[in-house]
């Protein structure tokens, strides 16, 4: 079975009416994408993130892409779980 890698994501931001608009520049965040549903954060909430990002979790592949220079970074491999967890509130009682 050929292996997919990706070699480019667009981003799209919604402006004031509601419209997508193409962005290069998403601050300070870091969006996760993987089998389970997308979530960001912050990346001066958690040290060793860098910002502008997006990182990518799939069951053949993992990699990162740097919005602003349109790099992109893949590593192929079988992963049996291929889930980003986001970050939880939890209540102590």
């Amino acid at each position: 079975m050929p292996k997919m890698k990706t070699e480019a994501l667009l981003v799209f931001k919604l402006d004031e009416k509601g419209n997508a608009v193409y962005t290069e520049d998403i601050g300070d965040l870091v969006i996760f994408l993987s089998r389970a549903e997308p979530f960001c954060v912050p990346a001066s909430s958690f040290p060793g993130m860098y910002p502008n990002r997006v990182e990518i979790f799939d069951v053949d592949e993992i990699g990162s892409v740097n919005l602003a220079t349109c790099t992109v970074s893949t590593r192929n491999s079988t992963f049996n779980a291929p889930y980003y967890i986001p970050p939880q509130n939890i209540e102590h009682s």
